[in-house]
């Protein structure tokens, strides 16, 4: 059995203070992607390439949403899949909206038909 370090942010709204690490590979999976999504290029020493740069890829202004779904889908079969992992079906899916009070982007992720992580900009 693989154990993972529980390392979700204490500020995320699925924090729990009781866990110190996961063994459940579904868990495993989303803590990856959550990782890999919110790092920035550059931050983790020895893989100057993990990251999904989500706030330069929303906000670039010149990228469309199958793009920016293609990059981060790309940074997690890099970084987030295993053997074990890649028999979860994966789906990432980017919409823009304009309402009258902002402009935005959301970024959901998929694991098995079910949204598992969601993020709006």
């Amino acid at each position: 059995m693989i154990k993972e370090i529980y390392s979700r942010d204490i500020d995320a709204p699925k924090y729990n203070d009781d866990v110190i690490e996961v063994t459940d590979q579904l868990q495993q999976l989303i803590l990856k992607i959550e990782n890999c999504l919110f790092t920035r290029q550059g931050d983790v020493l020895g893989s100057p390439n993990m990251g999904c740069n989500l706030d330069d890829l929303v906000f670039s202004l010149v990228l469309n949403e199958s793009v920016i779904s293609q990059r981060i889908s790309n940074q997690i079969q890099a970084y987030c899949l295993n053997s074990s992992s890649s028999a979860f079906g994966l789906d990432v899916r980017v919409q823009f909206y304009s309402t009258v009070e902002r402009n935005g982007c959301l970024v959901d992720i998929y694991i098995n038909e079910e949204r598992v992580i969601g993020a709006l900009f």
